[in-house]
């Protein structure tokens, strides 16, 4: 049976030396109005509300929230084997008094009302609301709340929450035991893709470590480069796809035990208060951070697959489809740390939101701080811009002849930060991006060699002319040239003149990188030929002969 103090608790005269077990729990000052909340097996209901300033004759805002959550627990509780009221037949009524709505609870046992609380002309001011619409509102939710209550204390109910929580936890053991099965096997092979790109790296690393060539052995040390850093970057590729599985499986069963152990908590009213003070505290912020891994592992798949199909659907030739299988890992490691950055972000905001921190305040430090860092960081900054312009513009790419400031050399390594290349007198030459203004490609696409040849003034000229031309178009068409000259003479003619020389100029395009072994292949072609006619060469050429 309900006790008279609870039957008249809206305004009674509480128990001399007795405490509210929830008085000042969640109390807000707020302006005009001090609010504090209802709680019903751990779960907050609504405020209620009072004055600030409030009139020494008003009852105190956590004596009234005392008395409203006394009576609510003396609604739900126990009586022997079943509860004072029946779930099924119980309901909540308003009735109205003056300018103040009384909530109430019958049931078809008990028919004489009792009184839960009172809604006051200033809770309604609070929630901006009318007395009668708000009283409505808390009418729904006290049914809701209620009726849950009641239902998760009857003995059968409960017997069958034990029965489903012990079939949760057989079926979660079981599906630990399979995940742990699959991560084993993951790792297994993690740790041979891992043995592999050691190997591998080590190739790059050794044909790395070789002397340095001369600008016409560049061609065939290039051809190497592709192929042994194509080789290490496919196992490297799969490393982070197998990697980004198992993190989805491991973010992913983490995700399904809390969710489970959350659900398993509310299936009792003795554990209810725990599942709901941990999903608004710990487990809130817990909750955050695991969806955050997951998020974070399905984009990596994401990002893999994306790469994959890039590579799978590479066009051109086989040296244009192999310079865009080099720039996808660069681009899917960038694109993979933005995220990452992007994600930890929005969840420490989540986290300090869920903790109660003014995200604007947290937004502005963070901006100034932003600033600051930026400004101690403009050239890092503009090292990582430069290299996603380098990669997505495709400039160039591990392999290729470049010339960057003073030096020249095949490029060695390439990163967002940074291009090494190894120089002439064989130093590896790091370049950070901010510093480049000016790229000289000499592998891309093709190649010219700007042909010329001092030739004697006395000699016969368009006989010496016919001769560059046929030497040049003779290599084209044998077969060991055949690739390697893509247009055999694009122009010809005499460039310059003077007593000492007659100045033949020529224009020749070529595969990429094939233009030093060309020009010496055709000055030995002409040498011969100019000799055979009896054509002498001329004083050396000036610089500006043009």
């Amino acid at each position: 049976m309900l006790t008279a103090v609870a039957g008249a608790q809206v305004f009674p005269v509480f128990p001399s030396g007795s405490s509210a077990p929830n008085a000042s729990m969640g109390v807000r000052v707020e302006g005009a109005y001090t609010s504090a909340p209802i709680v019903l097996d751990g779960a907050v209901l609504f405020r209620i509300a009072a004055l600030t300033s409030a009139p020494a004759d008003q009852l105190p805002l956590t004596l009234r929230q005392s008395y409203v959550e006394n009576a609510l627990a003396q609604i739900v509780a126990t009586e022997g084997t079943s509860t004072a009221y029946d779930p099924k037949t119980f309901r909540i009524q308003t009735k109205m008094q003056g300018s103040q709505a009384l909530l109430q609870i019958v049931d078809a046992k008990q028919r004489t009302p009792f009184p839960i609380l009172t809604v006051t002309s200033v809770d309604a001011k609070y929630h901006q609301q009318a007395v009668d619409d708000l009283a409505a509102q808390w009418q729904k939710v006290l049914q809701i709340a209620i009726a849950r209550s009641l239902k998760i204390r009857q003995p059968a109910v409960q017997r069958h929450s034990a029965t489903d929580v012990l079939r949760l936890a057989i079926a979660l053991v079981l599906l630990s035991i399979l995940v742990w099965l699959v991560a084993i096997a993951i790792r297994r092979r993690i740790a041979t893709l891992q043995a592999l790109a050691l190997a591998r790296g080590r190739a790059v690393q050794d044909e790395q470590a070789q002397s340095t060539p001369t600008p016409e052995e560049a061609h065939q040390r290039r051809r190497r480069f592709l192929a042994l850093a194509l080789r290490a970057t496919t196992p490297a590729q799969r490393l982070g796809l197998y990697r980004a599985v198992e993190g989805v499986l491991m973010w992913g069963l983490l995700l399904i035990w809390f969710g489970a152990v959350t659900w398993a908590l509310a299936q009792f009213p003795q554990t209810t208060p725990i599942s709901h003070a941990l999903a608004r505290g710990a487990i809130g912020v817990l909750a955050i951070w695991i969806v955050t891994g997951l998020l974070n592992r399905i984009l990596d798949i994401a990002i893999a697959r994306s790469a994959w199909v890039w590579q799978r659907h590479a066009t051109g030739n086989a040296e244009e489809r192999a310079r865009q299988l080099l720039r996808v890992p660069t681009i899917t490691r960038a694109l993979a740390g933005f995220k990452t950055f992007v994600l930890i972000f929005l969840a420490a905001l989540a986290t300090l939101s869920q903790l109660g921190i003014s995200i604007g305040s947290v937004l502005t430090i963070g901006g100034v701080a932003a600033i600051a860092v930026t400004l101690a960081a403009q050239n890092f900054v503009r090292d990582f811009v430069g290299g996603f312009l380098v990669l997505f513009e495709d400039q160039y790419v591990v392999g290729d002849y470049v010339s960057i400031k003073d030096h020249s050399g095949l490029v060695e390594h390439l990163t967002l930060r940074m291009v090494q290349i190894r120089d002439g007198g064989g130093n590896l030459v790091t370049i950070p991006h901010s510093t480049v203004a000016d790229v000289m490609n000499h592998s891309r696409y093709w190649s010219r060699i700007d042909y010329r040849i001092s030739v004697d003034p006395a000699a016969d000229i368009p006989q010496a002319i016919a001769l560059v031309r046929e030497a040049i178009e003779q290599l084209a068409r044998e077969a060991a040239w055949h690739d390697v000259v893509l247009d055999p003479v694009e122009w010809i003619g005499v460039a310059a003149l003077s007593r000492d020389f007659v100045a033949i100029r020529a224009s020749i395009k070529t595969a990429p990188l094939r233009q030093f072994e060309l020009r010496r292949e055709v000055n030995a072609r002409v040498q011969q030929a100019f000799a055979k006619a009896g054509i002498g060469f001329g004083a050396p050429l000036p610089d500006n002969a043009t």
